[in-house]
């Protein structure tokens, strides 16, 4: 009997607001939070890295994957208002549309994104659905409902999609203001574990967008012979920009040339001269290490870390200041709020 493993990657679902300083940010925390996989709405330029990233006909949403990341993205898709990848047995969904869009285009873009799920859905695959729909519903932690809320919760109905947000914390804030309008769907054929855990809006990190990261886990199960996310423990070869020709020499000067051997064949001298060339690579090189995915990108630094976390207590005095409904006490903390999201992305673009 095939065993069976369970096997987590992590998940980032974001709407950057069609925010340049969003994205650069976005990448960062991936990078920091270890995130295999992005799940994104509004975008402000396509990844020029199109091995990992898939978006959708109208440009609206995407989904990227972490470079680090061993997952394996086996298939592909997009339409209008969604783009998709498949890893192992789930196909991971990135949704978006416009609030500017009427009740009936609404309706055409899950009509077109229900074809392409009943299609992942014949080829074995569990599904996770995640983006920005603008739609209002009870059922994912919204104060108030609105049609196009109905009509994409009989949408999920209809599929068997489990909405995985918890709480009611927003996803989403304006001027005084918040909103829940980010839904993380999901559907497994296992009814033994979910598919979709420690769902989590990321409210204390900045993302330089009106809405906040959220963060899950995906679970996806298989025979313990087909892993595409297993991460080697070790790596093979040696690191050879960090040759030292000084212990090259001690080696060769210790050892000397291999012996000629009597009697043997060609591949015993193949064997000996390889044995001999593997001894003198230990000796002289490092092991190559294995990347665990926390590499910064190549901007960041301690002060742009700073002026982040500033840009985030900034943030809190503006929504504290709204809250007080105080007009003068609101417009002070909006300038402060501002020109610190300014210094923010005046740095990134300079470092």
């Amino acid at each position: 009997m095939t065993s069976v493993q369970r096997v987590s990657f992590r998940v980032l679902q974001m709407n950057l607001n069609h925010c340049w300083t969003a994205q650069q940010l976005l990448q960062q925390t991936m990078a920091e939070r270890s995130v295999d996989l992005a799940i994104i709405s509004d975008y402000h330029r396509a990844a020029s890295d199109v091995q990992h990233w898939v978006s959708s006909t109208d440009g609206k949403c995407a989904v990227l994957l972490n470079r680090s990341s061993n997952a394996a993205i086996s298939a592909t898709g997009c339409g209008f208002g969604f783009a998709w990848v498949r890893i192992g047995a789930v196909a991971l969904y990135s949704c978006y549309c416009t609030p500017n869009c009427s009740n009936d285009e609404f309706d055409t873009f899950l009509c077109g994104l229900e074809a392409s799920i009943r299609n992942a859905q014949a080829a074995s695959a569990d599904i996770v659905v995640a983006g920005d729909f603008n739609s209002h519903s009870a059922e994912w932690g919204s104060a108030s409902e609105d049609l196009r809320g109905a009509l994409l919760s009989n949408f999920a109905a209809a599929l068997d999609l489990l909405v995985c947000n918890e709480g009611t914390t927003p996803t989403y804030h304006r001027v005084n203001a918040s909103s829940v309008i980010d839904v993380t769907f999901a559907r497994t054929s296992r009814r033994e574990q979910p598919l979709v855990t420690d769902w989590t809006v990321l409210s204390e990190i900045n993302s330089a967008s009106d809405h906040d990261y959220i963060e899950f886990m995906v679970n996806d199960s298989r025979g313990s012979h087909h892993n595409p996310f297993r991460r080697p423990e070790t790596a093979s070869g040696w690191a050879v920009k960090k040759l030292s020709t000084e212990k090259l020499s001690e080696y060769w000067n210790e050892c000397g040339q291999p012996s000629i051997l009597d009697n043997a064949n060609a591949d015993d001298h193949a064997a000996q001269l390889q044995k001999f060339l593997f001894d003198a690579c230990e000796a002289a090189m490092p092991c190559r290490t294995v990347f665990k995915g926390r590499r910064a990108m190549h901007w960041w630094s301690d002060a742009i870390a700073v002026l982040r976390a500033e840009t985030i207590a900034a943030r809190r005095q503006y929504q504290r200041a709204g809250r007080r409904a105080n007009q003068d006490g609101r417009t002070a903390a909006f300038e402060v709020y501002n020109q610190k999201r300014k210094d923010l992305r005046t740095a990134i673009r300079w470092a």
